[in-house]
């Protein structure tokens, strides 16, 4: 089952794991970019919502954070949805999106590729419009935009560093403030 898991989950975990982190997510990532999401509790469903969470979760919640989808291939799964409605594999609740707005393939040598849909509105990847039928290589650090949406794709090495470098400006921020309450 593919998942979305905040990026602020998954660095308190990188904390946690340290090298068992690398082992526990050994695939690529797509993120999408800076917001708030809300969640639902059932776990069949991937949704990232826009919404600003009421007010009393609003103060859990780390400010410019991420949601993550994790592109893990198996069990017959090589190809993963993304879009507006709910029966895409990665839902994203966002009115500027298609229901229906592209594809991400796995290639048995553990490449993706990304595929607008063509009832889907315009995606751009890293700038350039893709067009419905032409499926295109994607390389870590390649940023896709669909509609107000950023989404960028990471391999695993690249998204292990970026986890790296989020968790030591963590660790350092908290040494700050511990030496500055004492």
């Amino acid at each position: 089952m593919a998942r979305a898991l905040l990026l602020s989950l998954l660095v308190r975990q990188h904390l946690a794991l340290k090298e068992k982190f690398r082992a526990r997510y050994p695939h690529s990532w797509l993120v999408w970019e800076s917001g708030v999401w809300n969640v639902p509790e059932n776990s069949e469903q991937n949704h990232g919502d826009t919404r600003l969470p009421t007010s009393d979760l609003r103060v859990c919640l780390p400010a410019g954070d991420a949601m993550c989808f994790e592109l893990a291939p198996g069990a017959g799964r090589d190809t993963l949805t993304l879009g507006r409605a709910s029966h895409n594999v990665f839902v994203v609740n966002d009115a500027t999106v298609s229901r229906e707005h592209l594809t991400l393939r796995c290639h048995p040598d553990g490449s993706w590729k990304v595929e607008a849909l063509s009832q889907g509105g315009p995606a751009l990847l890293s700038g350039k419009q893709l067009r419905p039928g032409m499926p295109t290589p994607l390389e870590s650090g390649m940023q896709l935009q669909l509609g107000d949406v950023r989404l960028t794709y990471h391999d695993a090495e690249s998204f292990h560093t970026r986890m790296g470098h989020i968790a030591a400006l963590l660790l350092a921020q908290q040494q700050r403030a511990s030496r500055s309450s004492t």
